[in-house]
């Protein structure tokens, strides 16, 4: 049996026949991969999302609300397993030494880049992040002049014409955190000042940010892959392009989302067992082939992946642990 949502941050789970996962994730996405670990091994997953703690928490204070609710049940958790929407604020918990170690299955068919360098945290699936185009308002241009980089979000062209999510977003938050780590401060906030300069949109969520350039109320608008495929395969007039693609470039940032199991887990086998098959070939393919397009990072994925991998194109080079020491400056660079 599985149990999705069925109560709040801190409910008592004590049976050893379960498994308590936080998510961030969307529930409609985990959810028919914990359906079928469940046949699989006969353990219920408890399985609260981000809709729960938004109810409770209310709207500003959701994305907040996993860390915390792990960082406040640090000397007896609930949680044993985290699967986060992306990497940084996983390293952050790692910093707080709130991760245990543990030696990651058939971990060498995984890219360096996309996990804990100690092991504590694995990354898997992932989401690239792209520019999403209005294509009526370029359809005169010749490939090499449109939009090609996130520095277009500054320029005069745009002005009041692009957009981004903000603070809300997860990993437009991590976005931000990772230009802070790979270009200094300095530099990440000249880049901030200039989109406010050129009024750029910082929307509420991803899904916004499509949405408007879709129905054309944008331009040109930086976002998650899995929300710009969705508006390509409904054959909305947008076109898809990762940003920052020439040599002197950083090229496209993939964020994978990200498993790890807390230190003093009360079901340790159980979430072990968890981990273990997260990272089988069947869990990416089911999400490459779902609504969303996630990436496959594992080496031995086959199956055909609507967004293009990091190795088919110039992907961005950045450490995530660094990342997340400019955490709280990315959030407070979007308030």
């Amino acid at each position: 049996m599985l149990a999705v949502g069925l109560g709040l941050w801190g409910c008592q789970w004590r049976e050893s026949d379960r498994v308590v996962v936080y998510t961030t994730l969307d529930t409609a996405l985990v959810e028919p991969i914990f359906r079928r670990f469940t046949e699989k091994t006969g353990m219920e997953v408890v399985c609260l999302g981000p809709e729960e703690a938004k109810e409770e928490a209310g709207r500003q204070e959701g994305r907040k609300e996993l860390r915390q609710a792990v960082v406040d049940e640090r000397g007896r958790p609930i949680c044993d397993l985290v699967w986060h929407a992306e990497p940084v604020q996983m390293a952050r918990l790692r910093q707080e030494n709130l991760l245990a170690a543990y030696h990651w299955p058939d971990t060498l068919l995984f890219n360096p880049w996309a996990k804990s360098p100690d092991g504590r945290w694995h990354g898997l699936a992932a989401r690239a992040r792209v520019l999403l185009l209005y294509s009526p308002a370029f359809q005169d241009q010749p490939p090499d002049r449109l939009p090609g980089s996130i520095l277009d979000l500054t320029s005069a062209k745009y002005r009041g014409k692009a957009a981004m999510a903000g603070r809300q977003s997860d990993t437009a938050v991590a976005h931000l955190a990772c230009l802070f780590a790979l270009w200094g401060p300095q530099r990440c906030q000249e880049y901030l000042r200039q989109l406010r300069e050129n009024e750029v949109r910082f929307l509420e969520t991803e899904a916004e940010v499509a949405r408007q350039v879709a129905e054309g109320r944008c331009l040109l608008g930086l976002t998650d892959s899995d929300q710009a495929i969705r508006h390509v395969e409904q054959g909305s007039p947008v076109l898809l392009v990762y940003p920052d693609q020439r040599e002197d470039q950083p090229g496209c940032l993939f964020l994978p989302t990200t498993i790890a199991i807390l230190r003093r887990a009360q079901h340790p086998t159980a979430a072990r067992q968890l981990a273990k098959y997260l990272l089988d070939p069947e869990v990416e393919t089911r999400l490459t082939h779902g609504p969303h397009a996630l990436v496959p990072l594992n080496h031995e994925v086959t199956a055909f992946s609507r967004i293009r991998r990091p190795g088919d194109i110039k992907a961005m080079k950045v450490d995530f642990v660094s990342a997340a020491g400019y955490w709280e400056a990315a959030v407070v660079a979007v308030q």
